[in-house]
């Protein structure tokens, strides 16, 4: 926060200025409070967009849109005189820095569990914005700010009111955009109507550099233009973001506003991982302690004299506390002609020079006196941190003896065990000896059977896991899966992956996608396969789910009837779907077996079916229209 200028105002509304939280293409943002100790942030807009009618009307719109957003997770706009001769926004003041302050420069990328919570805690406020018929349009790190009970996202749906002067043009005479360039969606670049799937298209880049520090569409070193035409046309680069979470992030980054998984879906994906608790790194509270410290060290303006204003009764509003920065319990009231409370202008008040000034510990019991509850659990953090500097707290995970290099989930083709070739899937948890912590899914050419081995033994040469009995099969009571899994052994090898071993039978496994939204793009939508396949034709399409879920339809004839089919997905990559054999859903049509799809190229796909005669080689699959 930097101190307030002479060319600063003294008051904003009802609100006293204390400092200067930054400012962007729309205005300035100060950290102010008003008479009755409420701490706000307030958005000054420029005074160039105040004269641009279009965008007042929008401005006062999307104000008036943004006040109806609740939820946990945004800072609540509190106030505003979109009439005033420069228009003014309050918000709840959240106390943290933004995400891109956190990882472009205090932190560094976030480890996978925190990324998830910051996953589900932003779903859970574009989920608010969207249900108040808002579309967020910005976005990005520095709209997502960080505090010790999780993200906030703030400045939603303001941006709209910039289309009337920036069009959606990046090459506009101010330089303005509707959206920042590294965390648009497709549409936005191409000028086309933008919806909520564009939130969710940012929020996946959002995710991806939250993760690994970088833009998954690079950085507009080479140029804006280039970094745009790069979110249109390419695959992002997700390199470093890990298994866990590159499906969904992956999942958020189609293209296609259709193909991207909606709010709800986010949602409910990332449910178990709200954030809670010591949500972020040890490291990082320790940081976000030793920030608020550092305020005490910093200016305060000196003292100013409000402008007059005669008494008026307070009106109470409900009261909805929401972590740091809530709301307190009464607001002053909305006259005519004073947006911003009674008897005080509604536009900004301009200070006189100054010079020197209280230190910014008047700032703190400022912000104190409005919010007793954040005095409270600042001091408990400040303490807890100080207390001991050789243990800070950590992410709350599942201690056990699984070292760490095997957890996660793993894929690999076996060849020769006693059913034939065969995909294997392992899928490795936390957990104690004796204790469930595999999930092991084998997909044979007619059955997809599944079960749950224990731990026997760890150390930093071998995992160890216990046979287990069949948890699953698909279909339902497969004979292939009917006699208990032995037990196997699996080697960190040097390059990354882990050696399988099994009765006799050994494989190699490399990480695969852990999502509940595991299919790769590339492989959604409706293949055909061509009319002179030796199995017979076939149209399958594919849809999003996580191993285990029906992800398969397929229709076409067998001895004459026509026939549907359908098929689990059982094995995630990148470069391979495994799905597992086509149930009929017909009575009276023969089952179809397994298959492992790869890519062949723009539209293409390659389909190796267990089904096929031997020599026949793989299919080829067609992208077809619906």
């Amino acid at each position: 926060m930097r101190s307030i200028s002479a060319e600063d105002p003294d008051w904003i509304g009802p609100y006293r200025l204390l400092g200067l939280l930054g400012e962007g293409g729309m205005g300035r943002v100060y950290l102010a409070r008003s008479e009755g100790g409420r701490t706000v942030a307030v958005k000054l807009v420029l005074r160039r967009l105040a004269r641009d009618g279009e965008f007042r009307r929008r401005f006062a719109q999307e104000v008036a849109a943004a006040r109806r957003v609740g939820g946990r997770w945004t800072a609540p706009v509190l106030d505003a005189d979109t009439e005033a001769e420069v228009p003014w926004v309050a918000t709840g003041y959240i106390p943290g820095p933004s995400l891109s302050e956190v990882v472009g420069e205090d932190h560094g990328p976030l480890p996978a569990a925190s990324v998830r919570a910051l996953a589900s805690g932003l779903s859970q406020a574009l989920g608010a914005i969207h249900e108040a018929g808002l579309v967020h349009r910005d976005l990005k790190p520095s709209n997502v700010l960080v505090t010790v009970d999780g993200p906030r996202v703030i400045d939603f749906g303001i941006a709209r009111a910039l289309d009337a002067t920036a069009a959606g043009d990046v090459r506009t005479g101010t330089g303005a955009l509707v959206g920042s360039p590294g965390f648009m969606s497709p549409e936005q670049v191409r000028g086309e109507r933008v919806t909520a799937a564009s939130d969710v298209f940012c929020l996946g880049a959002v995710l991806a550099y939250a993760a690994t520090g970088r833009m998954p569409f690079g950085g507009a070193e080479s140029g804006v233009h280039g970094l745009l035409y790069r979110i249109v046309t390419e695959e992002p680069d997700l390199e470093g973001v890990p298994p866990s979470l590159a499906g969904l992030v992956r999942a958020c980054l189609i293209k296609d506003p259709a193909g991207r998984p909606s709010v709800a879906e986010l949602i409910e994906a990332t449910r178990d991982a709200e954030p809670a608790g010591a949500w972020l790194p040890g490291a990082l509270l320790a940081q976000l302690g030793r920030r608020a410290a550092r305020l005490l060290d910093a200016e305060l303006p000196g003292p100013a004299t409000p402008p007059a204003r005669q008494p008026q009764p307070l009106t109470p509003v409900p009261y909805a506390p929401a972590g740091f920065g809530a709301p307190l319990p009464y607001a002053y009231p909305t006259q005519p002609g004073h947006a911003g409370g009674p008897g005080v202008p509604a536009g900004p008040v301009r200070r006189p020079a100054r010079s020197g000034g209280a230190r910014l510990a008047v700032i703190v019991l400022s912000i104190v006196v409005g919010a007793p509850v954040m005095l409270i659990l600042l001091l408990m953090l400040i303490g807890w941190l100080a207390g001991d500097d050789k243990k800070d707290p950590e992410i709350a995970t599942l201690e056990g003896a699984v070292p760490d290099a095997y957890l996660g989930a793993w894929e690999g083709a076996v060849a020769g065990g006693p059913e034939g070739d065969f995909q294997g899937r392992f899928d490795i948890v936390q957990g104690e000896k004796g204790e469930m912590v595999a999930t092991v899914t084998y997909t044979l050419a007619d059955a997809v059977c599944q079960n749950r081995a224990p731990l026997v033994s760890a150390d930093g040469e071998k995992l160890v896991l216990g046979g287990g009995s069949r948890s699953r099969s698909v279909p339902a009571g497969a004979k292939a899966c009917a006699e208990p899994s032995p037990g196997q052994t699996l080697a960190v090898r040097p390059d990354g992956s882990l050696g399988w071993t099994s009765a006799g039978v050994s494989a190699t496994l490399r990480p695969a996608v852990e999502s509940s939204v595991a299919v790769h793009p590339k492989f959604l939508g409706d293949w055909g396969v061509p009319a002179a396949a030796p199995a017979g034709p076939l149209r399958l399409t594919i849809r999003q789910g996580d191993v285990g879920d029906e992800v398969v339809t397929a229709t076409g004839r067998a001895g004459g009837a026509a026939c549907r089919w359908k098929g689990v997905l059982s094995g995630a990559h990148d470069d391979r779907l495994v799905l597992g054999p086509l149930v009929p859903a017909t009575a009276g049509c023969p089952a179809r077996g397994s298959m492992v799809l790869t890519p062949a190229g723009e539209g293409r796909l390659y389909a190796d079916r267990s089904d096929r005669p031997e020599g026949a080689g793989r299919e080829e699959l067609e992208h077809v229209s619906p």
